[in-house]
């Protein structure tokens, strides 16, 4: 075995925890010495058949050049990731904002998801969720369709598993469109504890997080608390103070939670991502589609489009066209 699958076969030894699989590897200093090692010590390994279906999945390790960059920031991440679709696309993706809320919505809350989501994508912003049900369903679903901003979803079981099942067509869309991660090997159920797992590695995967719905009782809550200690800009939609599924998100912005109505307000804050960026190349259009590019209101959009024509930033041509004035500096060259 190279290195790589000595590291995959290791991850699939149950019986070594995390932190006891890293010290070791450190001590014999690779993961292909480490094997050698437990095998001159009578260590089976992990199970043929398990370690069969592992290698005949898609998986990388953190030598693979698509491996998600912001993981790294993580004091623990995965040395091993299965994935399903093209983590190349990914790896390109500029800004991103993770999508998490209950899994129980008020139909508004489920809208108020879609939307954010939708005009955020449309704005060149990736969006990253947790495939469960409700807020995360409903941010990933409004999140496709667009080519600029592929989508990201990390489950909390094997990627053969399908939970929930019924987001087996969802999870075909994403994987077509965008990745699907997850840290645990062919056909592993959901236990409780990979929840909180998988929800350190959504908080790292986003440029920010965006909190929609949280109850006091909420794994949301625990994902605010990674990004918090990524410092990551934690965005809260604000609620009735007496819908019990708005407690946690009027707790956290009591905290450091940042209060936003619409999708404008997280392009302006997003780190990385100004509300004009990556524009100067797009094709001349109506306010109402530039309005649509910005996620912004159609009032806005006009006033916004009128100040950048006096600048001499932008023309409007005899058809209400607006476009860009390029030049070598727009261009960037």
């Amino acid at each position: 075995m190279d290195e790589n699958e000595s590291q995959l076969w290791l991850n699939l030894c149950t019986d070594i925890s995390p932190s006891s699989r890293r010290a070791l590897i450190h001590s014999q200093g690779s993961a292909r010495a480490a094997r050698g090692f437990l095998l001159a010590r009578g260590h089976t390994g992990p199970a043929y058949d398990l370690m069969q279906r592992s290698l005949k999945s898609t998986w990388m390790t953190q030598n693979h050049p698509d491996y998600p960059a912001r993981l790294r920031e993580l004091e623990d991440p995965p040395e091993v990731l299965f994935y399903q679709g093209d983590p190349k696309r990914w790896s390109e993706v500029q800004s991103s904002l993770t999508i998490v809320g209950t899994r129980s919505p008020s139909p508004d809350g489920r809208q108020l998801a879609g939307r954010f989501a939708h005009c955020l994508a449309q704005a060149g912003v990736s969006i990253v969720s947790g495939f469960a049900r409700g807020i995360d369903a409903a941010a990933h679903r409004a999140s496709l369709g667009h080519p600029q901003s592929p989508p990201l979803a990390v489950l909390a079981c094997g990627l053969d598993y399908a939970y929930p099942p019924e987001h087996r067509e969802l999870y075909s869309q994403i994987a077509a469109e965008g990745l699907l991660l997850s840290e645990y090997p062919p056909d592993c159920p959901v236990f409780p504890h990979h929840f909180q797992e998988r929800n350190r590695l959504l908080a790292a995967l986003g440029s920010a997080l965006l909190v929609i719905e949280a109850p006091a009782r909420s794994g949301t809550l625990i994902t605010a608390r990674y990004a918090s200690e990524l410092q990551r800009h934690i965005f809260v939609v604000p609620g009735p103070v007496d819908h019990r599924n708005y407690q946690g998100s009027l707790r956290l912005l009591q905290e450091s939670g940042i209060l936003v109505t619409s999708p404008r307000d997280v392009l302006e804050q997003l780190p990385g991502r100004s509300l004009l960026a990556g524009d100067c190349r797009q094709s001349p259009a109506r306010p109402e589609v530039w309005a649509e590019r910005w996620a912004m209101d159609l009032k806005e959009t006009l006033i916004l489009l009128s100040s950048q024509e006096r600048s001499g930033q932008m023309y409007c041509d005899r058809n209400g066209y607006f476009g860009w004035v390029l030049s070598t500096k727009s261009l960037g060259s």
